[in-house]
């Protein structure tokens, strides 16, 4: 079955306003420096080289979908970085937001898989617009691992997209926790969603951002573990502004 694409906007559409009566969420434009930010190169090259080596050696692999009847795709492996190369991760996290402290929020109803490899080829996975739930994460990141990416494979952000084309919000915020909450729904179509912004897949990238923003893997790519999308996790609480 062929892949659902999302139309990218540009910023010179000229659409529709928002039909009277529909569920609205605000809109936060994703910008760079403001609530979401990239570092290139984080690593070494034969550090980043060593922990996609570790990564895909490992064999406690738990899997998603199409394996399982998991909502996440592809596999997942936990402790993909060192408590040394997490700590270089969160220092600049820190940095970049101003925070002396990150926590991972504790859940007994959820796993908060940070600090988790991701491996997702191109049948396993597509696109799927999402916001993280407010309790568990204020700002997660990724950390990209797979050499010479395909385009269009990083991490974009989404705003919705009514049924009239009318461009719509992207963000969740107190008092509500995720998109269903906001916009008192049980789910949405996958149409439901304009692409507005991607965050490239470069080799040894790491992108932080805002968790509350409607985001999502922009693609997956690959037919064998040594050529699929291979990315790191990371979710965050912090003290709210």
């Amino acid at each position: 079955m062929a892949k659902f694409v999302h139309t990218k906007l540009t910023g010179k559409e000229e659409l529709p306003a928002i039909p009277n009566g529909f569920a609205q969420i605000p809109y936060e434009k994703p910008q760079e420096g403001k609530n979401f930010w990239v570092a290139d190169n984080f690593f070494s090259d034969e550090q980043a080289m060593a922990i996609r080596k570790r990564c895909l050696n490992k064999q406690d692999w738990k899997l998603g979908k199409p394996y399982t009847e998991e909502l996440w795709p592809g596999r997942r492996s936990p402790d993909a970085l060192t408590s040394e190369e997490l700590e270089q991760v969160e220092q600049w996290v820190k940095a970049k937001l101003g925070k002396d402290k990150l926590w991972v929020a504790d859940s007994d109803k959820v796993v908060v898989d940070t600090n988790t490899a991701i491996l997702v080829g191109d049948e396993e996975g597509a696109a799927r617009p999402h916001v993280d739930n407010r309790q568990l994460c204020r700002y997660a990141a990724v950390l990209y691992l797979t050499p010479n990416p395909r385009a269009h494979s990083g991490t974009s952000f989404y705003r919705l997209r009514y049924a009239n084309h009318a461009a719509g919000g992207n963000a969740v915020y107190a008092p509500y926790r995720n998109l269903v909450d906001a916009l008192n729904i049980e789910a949405l179509p996958i149409s439901a969603w304009y692409e507005d912004v991607e965050i490239e897949n470069r080799f040894n990238r790491l992108a932080l951002f805002k968790g509350n923003l409607a985001h999502s893997a922009s693609d997956y790519f690959g037919d064998n573990n040594d050529n699929k999308r291979l990315a790191v996790t990371f979710f965050w609480m912090t003290d709210d502004e």
